[in-house]
Formats: structure tokens, C-alpha cells, sequence
């Protein structure tokens, strides 16, 4: 490579570094084109990246950035899984791993605010089991609905316990008669 197609690709490094708040370094040695293919349309539909790294040039773009921690498990053949949501990516890979036996997750990192956290493999299979978003809102929102459904029942309840005594007292007349 031209020094300045280097430049360019780290360049291209750091913005991924910089502007993604998860990442994993996966193994996929001995994986065929079709199966990375395979990996990177499960990606592409969780909204999620895949970039084989060039390991000098990730380990120089990598500096000064919150996924700095990764910088010594940079060797051999890595790709780095990136995303802004943490659940999916690691959904992803986590299913995609138990599916082929040479991809593997070799690390993470997760970004709070401005505070990385290196995951190991215990703590990405953790993350994977994580409700997605989408069903962590309709939660929530289940949780707001809550009081107001709950209200309604008992304000319903009142009638329905009156009516509930008329069938009663006509059930007793009937069978007087």
C-alpha cells in the first residue's frame, strides 16, 4: 500500500474508533467468503458494521480513542464488529458464533458516556441475553399503562358487582317460584 492509502485507512479506522460506542474483536480464521457474507447480512440488519483490520494501522488509529483497551488483542486475523447499540451486535455475533465453530469473540468494549468498559466473552454472552431496545420500550410503556388499566378495573368493578347481585336475587326468586 501507498503511504497515502495508509493514511486513508487510518484514518477510516478512527472514525469507527471514534464515533461507535460498542465494539467486538471477533476470530473468523478459516471461515469461507460465504459464511463472512452470511455474517455481514446479519449485521447489516441489526444496523451494525464489520471491518477486517489491518492490525498495525487499527492499533496506530486506535490510540486516544475509548476502544484503546482492544489495542493488545490486535493480532492474527481480526474483525471488528461495531455498532451504536450494544444489544444487537452482540446478539448477532454471540447466535453467529454457536452457528460456526471459527468465529469466535475474542473481546468488547462497551462505551457509557465517556467511560469504556473492555468485555471479555462471559460479558458479551451477558449483553446478548439483554432484551433488544424495541422490547425494553414496549416494557416500559407497559409499565406506564399499568396504574391507569389497574384504576379502570377496580372503577368497572363497582357496577359489575351490583349487576353480579341483581342476577342473584333473580336466580333466588326464579327458583322460589
Amino acid at each position: 500500500m501507498k503511504r497515502t492509502e495508509k493514511e486513508a485507512a487510518v484514518q477510516a479506522y478512527a472514525r469507527i474508533f471514534k464515533n461507535n460506542t460498542v465494539g467486538f474483536l471477533v476470530d473468523f480464521r478459516g471461515m469461507n467468503v460465504s459464511s463472512v457474507t452470511e455474517l455481514r447480512r446479519r449485521l447489516n440488519e441489526s444496523k451494525t458494521g464489520m471491518k477486517v483490520l489491518k492490525n498495525r494501522m487499527a492499533k496506530i488509529a486506535v490510540m486516544g480513542t475509548p476502544f484503546e483497551s482492544l489495542k493488545d488483542k490486535m493480532t492474527q486475523t481480526r474483525a471488528l464488529v461495531y455498532g451504536n447499540e450494544p444489544v444487537a451486535p452482540a446478539k448477532v455475533v454471540v447466535k453467529y458464533g454457536k452457528d460456526h465453530d471459527k468465529f469466535k469473540v475474542v473481546a468488547g468494549v462497551l462505551v457509557t458516556g465517556a467511560t469504556p468498559t473492555l468485555l471479555d466473552l462471559q460479558r458479551v454472552l451477558a449483553l446478548a441475553t439483554l432484551p433488544s431496545r424495541e422490547e425494553l420500550l414496549a416494557k416500559l410503556l407497559f409499565l406506564f399503562k399499568a396504574p391507569q388499566t389497574l384504576f379502570v378495573r377496580t372503577l368497572m368493578e363497582v357496577p359489575a358487582k351490583f349487576v353480579r347481585a341483581l342476577a342473584a336475587v333473580r336466580d333466588q326468586k326464579e327458583q322460589a317460584a
